[in-house]
């Protein structure tokens, strides 16, 4: 029932590949101390990001670097990047309510338009916040 951590890592990686794509080689390794997470998981992240055209990866010489400009990624096309039908999850339903019980032989039905209008919501919100905002605030504490 909430949004997973691997889009706050991708977020995370995406602000590091865009400070430092033009000064050093951003490899999942250099991912993985600045956001204190195994090489691995941050090759899938990479990977899923690469598929969906948001970063592409230097073979050979290696290096992570932004495909699309800043200000065309969203929170949302990371998140759906990572999670395809992670909104259709965002807010759980309990799995077995009685269908003896005239409240629970309802509940999905009585939940689906509120719970559906929480996600368009979240998506707009996700949608309007780019990456470059993210940037800027970066740069802002910096």
């Amino acid at each position: 029932m909430r949004l997973s951590s691997r889009c706050s890592v991708a977020l995370h990686c995406l602000i590091v590949i865009a400070d430092a794509q033009d000064q050093t080689k951003v490899t999942s390794e250099l991912l993985a101390r600045s956001t204190g997470c195994n090489a691995a998981a941050i090759r899938s992240i990479l990977n899923s990001l690469k598929k969906c055209g948001i970063i592409d990866i230097k073979r050979g010489v290696g290096g992570a670097y932004l495909k699309q400009t800043p200000t065309k990624i969203t929170i949302w096309s990371v998140y759906h990047a990572l999670e395809p039908d992670g909104l259709a999850h965002f807010i759980g339903l309990h799995p077995n309510p009685s269908e003896y019980c005239p409240v629970g032989r309802q509940i999905y039905a009585i939940l689906e338009k509120p719970y559906s209008d929480i996600g368009e919501t979240i998506q707009k919100e996700m949608e309007r916040i780019t990456l470059q905002q993210l940037l800027d605030e970066h740069d802002a504490e910096g």
